[in-house]
């Protein structure tokens, strides 16, 4: 659509229609409100992709969610699974293993906001498997700012959604108790049993003593 210029208006002038969209103004005839612009029908099906996406990864998380219905989530996991559609990663051959826009997202709505802290990275190993790096547990809250009483139960939950294929998601999950008293627990490497195949988005979700649950890695294949 044709952009203004030296102009900011809205509204109707003859067979002109003069309108905003996000902070630009355009003008378009009358009568072509049923053909969309290459741009628009891009932007449509971005925002279809990542619609559908989420759908998928807010089902296949469900164990680590406290409302799956949550629209608050759904709008916030849309919105960044676009910005990370909009860099064309299916253009890219090259696959990607760690993908900052959505690691540390959070999976619940609590005093500490809309990001999830937690040092747990996520490898991919020579195999192609994945493996979660598990701190060391040393001072006396480890888990702070959240409450400690003397165990860590981590939920991990490993997703691979394909984007282009409606295909049912692969999981893998796993639990992990630490019983700490104050002796020192050393760091260690946790396998996680599933290996990202091409065109997958391969996310990686932690809940933690199941008061907060969050993003800690994210890969493209």
């Amino acid at each position: 659509m044709p952009i203004q210029k030296n102009t900011a208006i809205t509204g109707t002038i003859g067979d002109a229609i003069f309108y905003r969209s996000g902070s630009k103004y355009f003008i378009r005839k009358k009568g072509n409100t049923g053909r969309q612009a290459p741009v628009a029908k891009k932007q449509a099906s971005l925002l279809g992709k990542a619609s559908a996406v989420s759908a998928r990864l807010r089902s296949g998380f469900k164990p680590l969610l406290a409302d799956p219905g949550n629209r608050k989530l759904m709008y916030r996991l849309n919105n960044v699974l676009q910005q990370w559609l909009r860099s064309e990663p299916l253009e890219n051959e090259d696959r990607v293993d760690d993908i900052n826009l959505l690691k540390g997202f959070s999976l619940k709505e609590s005093g500490y906001g809309d990001v999830f802290y937690a040092a747990m990275p996520v490898h991919r190993e020579i195999s192609g498997n994945l493996s979660i790096h598990i701190p060391a547990f040393d001072s006396p809250n480890p888990i702070a700012p959240l409450p400690f009483r003397g165990n860590i139960n981590l939920h991990i939950l490993t997703l691979c959604c394909n984007i282009n294929t409606a295909t049912a998601l692969r999981s893998f999950e796993t639990m992990l108790e630490i019983s700490y008293t104050g002796v020192p627990v050393p760091s260690r490497e946790l396998p996680l049993s599933i290996k990202p195949a091409a065109g997958e988005l391969t996310v990686v979700a932690v809940s933690v003593n199941n008061m907060t649950a969050g993003i800690v890695g994210a890969m493209w294949n």
